[in-house]
């Protein structure tokens, strides 16, 4: 696993994998149209140690030749590109299926799964199941699988807690590993891997991205400087459990936990297709006027808690992610919170806002394959505005 950031003394061997993905980047963002000379200027390395690391890469297959560009006199020079064949894996577990794709190390989507079920206890066997379907006798070989999921999770990939799922201290990687024949597994909490999605769309190397996820749960993914935080426990945007004041006994066992009304669940209530269908219509029955009241609460609490947030991490925009952004109850949702924020701004800030994650449901699949590749090669996903997960996308230096 290559690292970016060294706490230690710089080894020979620590300065080689450095410059080993600042190559990698650089032929990455050169989609084709860099040769060795353009990549030492690019990179500032020595043509030599260029040279030796391109040489390396080729025979490791994770780039590749693509043909003579044009010539600035003498010999012409050989355009390089990342290879497909290297893939990797993402996978997301929601409340009860699981989607997955299986991607080129350019982001190009070779094929994906959908509506896996699961029943929770059985979650690594159908991960495993879901996995083995894109698994299959293909061009190219899968480096490593990415898995997004709820929950505190640790650098090992064990699930250390996920309230709403009754997972504590799951082994996940190493479980899914040994179904998976030994394959190198990287598991990453699901609001993480939605912000690193929104990090991938990004074209500024050190933004920043305040993720917000409601579905079941309610969790946050935070990007600083272009720099996934988890914390040093592992707890950063466990944000479901914040004490909002009310009186609601939380499935966790506490009272007044922001999930017990921003929720999707908590917006749903008991309300079926007819009565959310009347609500969006504008009926003024007791049904519409319950979800109403449960919508409004719902964006006010969570408008409440953003606010913080923004003068915390002095970020303007948050993003929501997860079901609630495929859900009929989203889009009010997202209008009443945006509402409720543009009468709550902080003295000397702009005004806050929220908007829907831009790859919708897939996200959360492209931010698991993001951290595989980040941790696998120590750089990520990074794609052009406009683009979907089914285009070729460069790479990006991540530091983590």
């Amino acid at each position: 696993m290559t690292q970016l950031r060294y706490a230690q003394r710089g080894t020979k061997q620590s300065l080689r994998a450095r410059n080993d993905v600042l190559v990698l980047q650089a032929v990455a963002a050169g989609a084709g149209e860099l040769a060795r000379t353009d990549i030492a200027l690019r990179t500032g390395l020595p043509a030599a140690t260029v040279s030796a690391i391109v040489d390396t890469l080729l025979k490791r297959r994770l780039i590749r030749q693509v043909g003579p560009g044009d010539s600035r006199g003498g010999k012409p020079r050989m355009l390089l590109a990342l290879s497909d064949h290297h893939q990797f894996i993402g996978v997301h577990v929601g409340s009860s299926t699981i989607a997955a794709s299986r991607l080129t190390l350019s982001g190009h989507t070779v094929r994906s799964v959908d509506g896996v079920p699961h029943h929770g206890a059985d979650v690594v066997a159908a991960v495993g199941a879901a996995v083995r379907q894109l698994s299959g006798p293909r061009e190219g070989v899968v480096a490593s699988i990415g898995v997004a999921l709820p929950g505190i999770v640790d650098s090992d990939g064990v699930i250390r807690e996920a309230v709403n799922y009754g997972w504590r201290m799951m082994p996940f990687a190493r479980q899914l590993s040994a179904d998976c024949g030994g394959a190198s597994v990287h598991v990453v909490n699901d609001a993480n891997a939605v912000a690193l999605s929104e990090f991938a769309l990004s074209s500024q190397p050190s933004a920043t991205v305040a993720l917000v996820w409601i579905g079941t749960g309610i969790g946050a993914g935070i990007v600083l400087d272009g720099r996934l935080y988890t914390g040093t426990e592992f707890r950063a945007g466990e944000i479901g459990h914040v004490d909002t004041g009310l009186s609601l006994r939380c499935r966790c066992g506490r009272v007044g936990c922001l999930e017990t009304v921003s929720s999707l669940p908590s917006m749903v209530g008991d309300a079926g297709d007819d009565a959310i269908a009347r609500y969006l219509d504008g009926a003024d029955d007791a049904a519409a006027r319950g979800l109403r009241e449960r919508v409004g609460r719902a964006a006010r609490e969570l408008a409440r808690l953003l606010s913080l947030l923004a003068a915390s991490l002095d970020v303007t925009e948050f993003v929501v992610g997860g079901p609630v952004v495929g859900h009929p109850l989203g889009p009010p949702f997202l209008r009443t919170t945006n509402e409720a924020l543009a009468i709550r701004p902080m003295p000397g800030f702009p005004a806050v806002t929220l908007r829907f994650s831009t790859l919708g449901e897939h996200s959360s699949v492209l931010g698991a394959a993001a951290h595989a590749i980040r941790q696998e090669l120590g750089v990520m996903l990074t794609m052009p505005a406009g683009a979907t997960s089914h285009a070729t996308t460069p790479l990006s230096s991540a530091p983590r």
